[in-house]
């Protein structure tokens, strides 16, 4: 096994350039890291700017660049914490000390004394250290914070802002990068804390085609023993720049890709890297299901089930909250319409789902969503034997409705005939609309 395997991949002489986990430089952001820089370093004249919102959608190198910027500046101290492991605000809270060293706190013991302790740790990091002049705390996926519908987010932001002012009164400086694939101000954030965060903000879109070819190029000279095609990684950037813009995914697609190729004993190609792609949707609906909260997988299984009962593309956001109600849990409080429209959009941000803004005639414009997936693959991923029960009812609907018609046009005569079908089928559509809960 370890020889075939080894046979396998001498398709490649360095793997770990591959690797989405990290960066061999940085492409295609050369906007966006200046005005990280100059943001960060207008402590040097005196201003500390509290809060940075990093967004743009995933894969489109934020959390890359944020880092590169803040290892690569001496006078800056980084801790680096991603919050999509806490599943409340007090377990952000409990991220960012563990990340600085510090022991966990239980939840009686309030999220003031949480924030005293960070402070503390802070003022520590940055007295020990005679060149780091400003630290700067990135909270990665800080979508992951307003999943917290105990909680109030909006006092974890305020008490961070706070907690930099007092810093500042002892001669510490502190700024906050908050990396999301939402602009933060479309939160349900308190106007306190919007003016006091301000308005700093850094928008990263999509990776264009040449960007995504750029970054395949760098990574497959490191990467492969031989020559690459150009052609496959033309196609390669080609599907992921239409298709999302998602650098991490262009780079897997490439990878999976080559191993299917030298699984086969075959030399790479295009009809490789379309197999990679259906291989590679499939465990990134695993993947992004897997780690999202409860009401974010409600939400994705709402768009799956009315798609796949109506056998219509697109969806209306007051559908897909009808939708939502029906399929959450009694034991579960529902999400207001706005946060769950939000969910939407974020769905939209990690490539399931796409969007457009549809026409409503005199009641104005709207947005619609459609899945980018097959519903299976969602329904499967997050509830198979729901899903499984929900195919089952289906095919037992259909089958009813069939015979219903069966016998009401057994004997009828051939006059009437036309009519009588005609009348069946808007019968059975608007029964099915019932039970698609497309219509109340």
């Amino acid at each position: 096994m370890v020889s075939e395997i080894e046979r396998e991949g001498s398709v490649f002489s360095d793997k770990s350039a591959l690797d989405t986990s990290g960066t061999s430089r940085i492409i295609g952001r050369d906007d966006q890291t200046q005005e990280l820089v100059r943001m960060l370093l207008g402590y040097k004249k005196g201003l500390v700017i509290p809060f940075v919102s990093v967004y743009g959608r995933s894969g489109c190198g934020k959390s890359a660049v944020v880092r590169f910027v803040c290892e690569s500046l001496d006078d800056v101290e980084c801790c680096f914490v991603n919050l999509r492991k806490a599943k409340t605000v007090f377990g952000c809270a409990n991220l960012v000390l563990a990340e600085l060293g510090e022991p966990n706190m239980k939840n009686a013991q309030g999220i003031g004394l949480a924030m005293e302790k960070i402070g503390d740790a802070v003022a520590k990091s940055l007295g020990e250290s005679e060149r780091k002049k400003l630290f700067v705390l990135v909270l990665d996926e800080i979508d992951a914070l307003f999943s917290d519908t105990r909680g109030n987010p909006s006092d974890f932001i305020y008490n961070l802002v706070v907690l930099e002012e007092r810093l500042r009164e002892k001669g510490h400086m502190m700024c906050v990068v908050g990396i999301s694939n939402n602009v933060m101000t479309e939160f349900d954030l308190d106007d306190r804390v919007r003016s006091r965060i301000g308005s700093s903000e850094i928008f990263f879109e999509a990776y264009s085609k040449k960007d995504v070819l750029g970054i395949l190029r760098d990574r497959a000279k490191s990467a492969f023993s031989g020559k690459v095609d150009p052609a496959v990684l033309e196609h390669c950037a080609e599907m992921s720049s239409s298709e999302h813009g998602d650098a991490r995914r262009a780079v897997d697609l490439l990878r999976i890709a080559a191993e299917i190729a030298g699984r086969k004993s075959e030399h790479l190609s295009k009809s490789h890297v379309d197999l990679a792609s259906g291989q590679l949707q499939k465990d990134r609906v695993d993947l992004i299901v897997s780690t999202a909260s409860y009401h974010f997988r409600i939400a994705a299984l709402a768009l799956a089930r009315i798609t796949f009962l109506s056998g219509e593309a697109w969806h209306s956001t007051s559908s897909l909250y009808k939708q939502y109600e029906m399929i959450l849990d009694k034991e579960s409080k529902p999400l207001t319409y706005r946060r769950v429209s939000e969910l939407l959009v974020e769905l939209q941000n990690t490539g399931i789902a796409v969007s457009q803004t549809a026409s409503k005639g005199r009641h104005g414009y709207g947005t619609q969503y459609r899945l980018a997936v097959s519903p299976e693959s969602i329904g499967m991923a997050v509830s198979p034997k729901w899903w499984e029960s929900l195919r089952e009812r289906k095919e037992a609907f259909e089958t009813r409705n069939s015979m219903q018609r069966f016998w009401r046009n057994l004997g009828r005569k051939n006059g009437g005939l036309a009519a009588m079908q005609k009348r069946n089928e808007e019968t059975q559509k608007s029964d099915w609309r019932k039970f698609s809960g497309i219509d109340s």
